[in-house]
C-alpha cells in the first residue's frame, strides 16, 4: 500500500467533500454529540492539532474515508453543509475548557453564533468575525492519502487498528468487518433489524441489537454442530465472523430458521419491551429456535416469559428477603449479571429456561408458585405485579 502525507484547510476539505465516499464499516454518521462537535471547533479555533483523517484514493479519484468521518462530519455540520446531520446542522459555537478557568476563551464573544451569523457579521465590516472565519476556514488539517490496495479488507483491519485507543464498543468493531455473517447480522435488511427487535428494550448503544443477533447465531451454530452453547465474548465474534465469512448451504438455512423463530416472536409478543437484558433476550431466542416455534405457540411462551421475568425482577429485588420458594431465581440471575456470555452462564440459563417453560406450559405455573400461595394465601402472579 502506498501512503503521501498531505495538508489540507478546512476549505479544501470543503471542496473535496463531494467526492469523499464513507465505507459501510464506518461509524454512523452523527455519533459525536453536540458538545463533541462545539470542541472540536474550539480546538480548531485555539490552533489545536486535530487527529490526521485517513482516505484511501480509487483510480477514478474518488476518496474512501478510513478514518475520521465524525471529525469531517462536525466540521461540516458547522459550515452547515452537512445533509446527514439534521439535529445539528448549522450548531452554533460554543467555547470550553474543562482543565483550567479562562479569563477570556478565544472568539467567546461569539458564543452561540452559527457559522453563517458569523459571516453575516463579516459582511457588516465585523473585523473580529472575519478573524474567527479565517482562523476556521484556513485551518490546516493532516491528511493521510492511501492508494495502491487490492484488498478492501485492508481498510476496516486499519478502522480497528486507527481506533485501538479511543472508545469503541464491541458493536462497533464487529460493524468494521467482512464477509456473509456480519452481513447477517448488520445490513439493513439483516438479523439485527429484525422487526422484533424494534420492541425490546435493551441499551441503546451503537450495534447493541445486530451484537446480540451475533450472539444467537454463534450458539444456534455452535449447538448445531457441537451440541453444546459457547462463549461469545468479543473475540469470540470476532473469530465467529471470519470462521463463517462464507456460508454453505446448510448455514444458511440456519440463518434462515433464526429469521423464522424471530418472525414468529414478534407475532406473538404483544409488549416485548419487557425483555431488557441482552442475556435474557439471547436466551429467550435461543429456546424458542431450540422449540421450533411458530406464531401460534409463540402467544403462550410470551405469557410465559413475561410471567418469569414478573417473578425474576421481584425475588431480585427483595434480595436477602427473597422467599424460599424461589431462591432458585436468584441462581438464574446471577447467570444473567456474572460472566454471561461464557459458556457455564449460557448453558446454566439455557436449561432453567427450558425447564420452566416447560413446567409453565403444563400448569400455567412455576416451581414454587403453588407453595408459595399457600403459605402467603397470595396468588404470586398479583404479587410480582405489586412490587
Amino acid at each position: 500500500m502506498n501512503k503521501k502525507i498531505k495538508v489540507w484547510t478546512i476549505k479544501d476539505l470543503e471542496r473535496h467533500h463531494s467526492s469523499i465516499n464513507f465505507p459501510e464499516y464506518q461509524r454512523e454518521p452523527t455519533v459525536w454529540s453536540r458538545p463533541a462537535k462545539q470542541r472540536l471547533v474550539d480546538s480548531i479555533l485555539r490552533q489545536f492539532d486535530v487527529a490526521s483523517l485517513y482516505f484511501y484514493k480509487n483510480e477514478d479519484g474518488s476518496l474512501d474515508c478510513i478514518d475520521g468521518r465524525q471529525r469531517i462530519g462536525a466540521i461540516m455540520s458547522f459550515l452547515e453543509k452537512n445533509e446527514n446531520d439534521k439535529e445539528d446542522n448549522g450548531f452554533a459555537l460554543k467555547s470550553s475548557n474543562e482543565v483550567f478557568e479562562e479569563d477570556k476563551p478565544p472568539f467567546a464573544e461569539f458564543d452561540g453564533l452559527t457559522f453563517k451569523k458569523a459571516l453575516d457579521e463579516v459582511s457588516k465590516g465585523n473585523k473580529a468575525a472575519k478573524k474567527l472565519i479565517d482562523a476556521f476556514n484556513d485551518y490546516e488539517l493532516s491528511i493521510v492519502e492511501l492508494s495502491g490496495s487490492h484488498r478492501p479488507d485492508e481498510f476496516n483491519l486499519q478502522f480497528i487498528r486507527l481506533n485501538l485507543g479511543t472508545i469503541i464498543n464491541s458493536g462497533e468493531k464487529l460493524h468494521a468487518m467482512v464477509g456473509d455473517i456480519r452481513d447477517e447480522c448488520f445490513k439493513d435488511d439483516g438479523l439485527g433489524h429484525h422487526h422484533f427487535f424494534d420492541g425490546i428494550s435493551i441499551t441503546t448503544r451503537r450495534y447493541s441489537k445486530e451484537q446480540v443477533a451475533a450472539q444467537i447465531l454463534a450458539q444456534v451454530f455452535s449447538v448445531t454442530d457441537t451440541k453444546e452453547y459457547t462463549r461469545t465474548r468479543h473475540f469470540d465474534l470476532q473469530k465467529f465472523f471470519k470462521d463463517y465469512s462464507t456460508l454453505d448451504k446448510s448455514k444458511r438455512a440456519l440463518v434462515k430458521d433464526v429469521r423464522t423463530t424471530l418472525d414468529a416472536l414478534a407475532a406473538g409478543f404483544k409488549d416485548a419491551s419487557i425483555l431488557r437484558n441482552r442475556a435474557i433476550t439471547v436466551s429467550t431466542v435461543l429456546l424458542a429456535w431450540k422449540l421450533r416455534m411458530t406464531p401460534t405457540k409463540s402467544k403462550a411462551y410470551a405469557t410465559f416469559i413475561d410471567e418469569f421475568l414478573c417473578r425474576l425482577k421481584w425475588q431480585v429485588g427483595k434480595e436477602l428477603d427473597v422467599d424460599q420458594e424461589y431462591r432458585y431465581l436468584l441462581d438464574f440471575q446471577k447467570h444473567v449479571t456474572q460472566a454471561s456470555v461464557e459458556k457455564p452462564a449460557v448453558t446454566a440459563r439455557a436449561e432453567t429456561l427450558e425447564a420452566l417453560n416447560a413446567a409453565w406450559q403444563a400448569k400455567s405455573a412455576l416451581p414454587g408458585d403453588k407453595e408459595y400461595c399457600k403459605r402467603t394465601g397470595i396468588k404470586p402472579e398479583k404479587a410480582c405485579r405489586q412490587q
